[in-house]
């Protein structure tokens, strides 16, 4: 420090730890700071003790002739941010629920770290907006889940106002990918305040809060099944009509039988009308009927002329041969009624409203998970779906 530049560091310094005007300990507020006479801010923090930045005040309020001195047990390095990202969010007012999930996720001690990081930090009233209660998340599975969240929202890094660039992608720090807009946005969520630094990076405000996209699972599918499945269901149409269809074959197959029916009997019938009195028929072509004759028929000869001879025999024919008349066999049709199908009545089945995925992530051992908006978590097994223990 014994150099004009040492010495002016040493000046910086040293003002760096004086604050003009008396500043007692009843003064000092929690997420309060003073300006010091370097220029450069001081940050308060008060709990169970007090601290001024990163140093605890170990005595208070020593009043002297000019002001009062406040013991503490480190030296205070100069900067122009003195908070770091955690405990500036802290300190907004206005993000309390991200501050609340962070605390949750046990990603506080991260986001204190050396950085730099990027953090688009949604405000109360994007979380409102989105619905999200933290007590959703209150497991194992949960954890995880919201942990995704969050870290989809810090980027590895510094990203100014400056950087951005309409259409340009940052890769987050949870894997996934999110496009800055020059409105300026990110996906769908506006930037509402930009470049608020801290001692490990830079806070964006955003009015929305950003859901890790769903990765797309590729789930086995039998095809054979996919196309008998495509060509039977479809929209239901098509199996209502091949039902419909089924049912009127049936119908035109059973009238078929009762029209054929019909017209057989009614030509059996005209045909028996036709053929009247068998044995008359045969007598009128001058041709007797063998079958119709009776078992005791004799034939006589007559020692007559061959005049008698032949009257004799056709007396003889006359009186043996009595004309028979045969009835025609009327045939008897007995009506067989035709079952007709009956449609069974649909039993309507009752919907079952499918639980919806809110979010699926992939966490560092490579398993995938799914909330869903009935709170369940599940977890692809590599097979299906499996509900988190």
């Amino acid at each position: 420090m014994d150099t004009p530049e040492g010495k002016e560091t040493l000046t910086d310094i040293l003002l760096y730890h004086v604050v003009s005007g008396a500043v007692p300990a009843a003064d000092v507020a929690e997420c309060g700071g003073a300006t010091a006479v370097n220029g450069q801010p001081l940050a308060f923090k008060v709990g169970d003790s007090v601290m001024i930045n990163d140093a605890t005040v170990s005595i208070a309020d020593v009043y002297t002739s000019n002001g009062v001195i406040h013991v503490i047990d480190k030296v205070l390095t100069p900067t122009d941010t003195p908070n770091d990202t955690v405990r500036t969010a802290s300190c907004t007012g206005a993000h309390t629920s991200l501050v609340a999930a962070l605390v949750q996720a046990e990603l506080v001690a991260t986001l204190e770290g050396e950085g730099p990081f990027t953090v688009f930090a949604p405000s109360d009233q994007a979380f409102a907006d989105a619905g999200i209660d933290l007590a959703s998340f209150d497991s194992v599975s949960g954890k995880e889940n919201l942990t995704n969240i969050l870290l989809y929202h810090v980027y590895a890094g510094t990203f100014t106002a400056a950087d951005i660039i309409d259409g340009n992608t940052l890769q987050m720090v949870n894997g996934d990918n999110v496009t800055i807009s020059g409105s300026p946005g990110i996906n769908d969520a506006g930037i509402v305040t930009a470049d608020v630094f801290t001692s490990n990076g830079v806070i964006h405000v955003i009015d929305k809060v950003l859901m890790p996209p769903v990765p797309e699972v590729e789930v086995p599918v039998d095809e054979e099944n996919e196309t008998n499945e495509g060509e039977g269901t479809g929209d239901g149409t098509s199996s209502d009509e091949d039902e419909d269809s089924g049912w009127m074959n049936y119908l035109y197959i059973g009238l078929a039988i009762l029209v054929l029916a019909g017209v057989g009997g009614l030509l059996f019938m005209r045909r028996g009308e036709a053929g009247g009195d068998i044995s008359k028929d045969f007598a009128q072509g001058g041709l007797s009927n063998p079958m119709s004759m009776n078992e005791g028929t004799i034939f006589t000869a007559q020692p007559s002329s061959g005049q008698t001879t032949a009257t004799s025999y056709a007396t003889q024919t006359q009186a043996t041969y009595p004309t028979q008349t045969v009835a025609a066999a009327q045939p008897t049709y007995q009506t067989q009624a035709v079952a007709q199908p009956v449609a069974e009545p649909v039993v309507a089945q009752p919907v079952v409203a499918e639980p919806q995925v809110l979010q699926q992530w992939t966490d560092d051992a490579g398993h995938t998970w799914r909330q869903m908006d009935d709170g369940s978590m599940l977890w692809w097994n590599g097979t299906d779906w499996q509900p988190a223990a």
